[in-house]
């Protein structure tokens, strides 16, 4: 990932030892490394937005209208796109196979990592330094929205179940990084305790039709990827065993219950590992790689059939036909989106049935 630091690295480990230790909570930083040759580096953009005298903490829950153009009232299905680069999150129909433009636009936000929709159709951004907004479904790219005040750092994946009435996990990237508890209702976000070997540089988050969270991160000491389990996404987390993955990247949970996981290698590609879930406990059941191009984050559709990823290294979405244990590559679109603005993230809506 292309991780919190305000230096250039020269290798992973020092990017995560720099961000942990002088990590500056006012950039914004991609999940996805440069493209400079030679050994991993790291790229910091500079947030140079206006601080208000009134504090955060006290502002109310806010209802905006965001730029953009909804998409025509039958749209109630796709796939959203996100760049990070970008000032949108563009959404395209659910089977794009013809490489259509984009059907509307969700505009208004910036230094997007990942996106997610919840099994309603209400979209989820973390918008950065920006707090977390929720978009309204189940009409795709909606104008109606609530953002939620997200005081633990640079916000980067999130998911839920029913984002407009229950809890949302969310995680912030900086390290040491944050996972956190957020509800439209409260406009505020509340920190998960971590596990045993605390949480470093946070990648991806889910939830599960139970209400449990996960969090796939760097523990304390950056010396290993961990997952970490919050039973009713509250209290003390629980690293859970069986993890077998060596790379991190984001999650999901399909409909069979599996906890989906992208274990990213930087070049050297991503494989998508699929565990099946006993409370703290993960059991293997399968490793399959992306056969076309390296993503960081993706997601199952509605009917757990298939698999979206944002191909951040050639800007593009690529579709996969998704079971537990089968991973197959169906398609690609690009139309609209461009490879120096840094595709990230990406899913379907609704989300899968969980």
């Amino acid at each position: 990932m292309r991780l919190l630091s305000a230096a250039v690295c020269t290798t992973l480990a020092a990017a995560l030892l720099a961000s942990c230790s002088g990590g500056n909570m006012g950039s914004m930083t991609s999940s996805v490394p440069g493209t400079q040759s030679g050994a991993s580096k790291v790229q910091a953009l500079h947030h140079a937005g206006a601080v208000s005298i009134i504090p955060r903490s006290v502002l109310p829950k806010t209802k905006m209208k965001l730029k953009g153009h909804q998409a025509p009232p039958q749209e109630m299905k796709g796939i959203y796109a996100a760049e990070f680069l970008g000032s949108s999150v563009l959404g395209y129909t659910k089977n794009n196979s013809s490489n259509s433009a984009a059907i509307c636009n969700f505009g208004g936000v910036a230094s997007v990592n990942n996106v997610a929709t919840d099994t309603v159709g209400n979209l989820i951004v973390p918008n950065a330094f920006g707090g977390v907004i929720v978009g309204q479904g189940p009409d795709m790219c909606p104008t109606t929205t609530d953002t939620i005040t997200d005081s633990y750092g640079q916000a980067s994946d999130a998911a839920s179940v029913n984002a407009e009435s229950g809890p949302i996990v969310v995680g912030n990237i900086l390290g040491p990084g944050y996972v956190v508890n957020c509800t439209v209702s409260s406009n505020s976000c509340t920190e998960l305790t971590p596990g045993s070997a605390g949480i470093g540089e946070v990648a991806g988050v889910a939830m599960d039709k139970a209400g449990n969270c996960y969090a796939d991160s760097y523990n304390a000491a950056f010396t290993a990827v961990e997952v970490t389990y919050w039973a009713g996404c509250t209290g003390t987390g629980t690293v859970m065993s069986g993890f077998l993955n060596t790379g991190y990247g984001g999650l999901d949970v399909d409909n069979k219950g599996n906890l989906v996981s992208f274990n990213w290698h930087g070049s050297a590609g991503t494989d998508l590992w699929v565990y099946s879930v006993s409370g703290s406990a993960l059991t293997s059941v399968s490793d399959n790689s992306l056969t076309e191009n390296t993503a960081i984050f993706g997601h199952v559709g509605k009917q757990g059939q298939r698999l979206v990823v944002g191909a951040y290294s050639i800007g593009q979405e690529d579709i996969y036909q998704y079971s537990p244990t089968t991973l197959t590559y169906y398609y690609s679109f690009n139309n609209g989106l461009t490879p120096s603005l840094d595709t990230e993230g990406v899913a379907y809506s609704p989300s899968s049935k969980k």
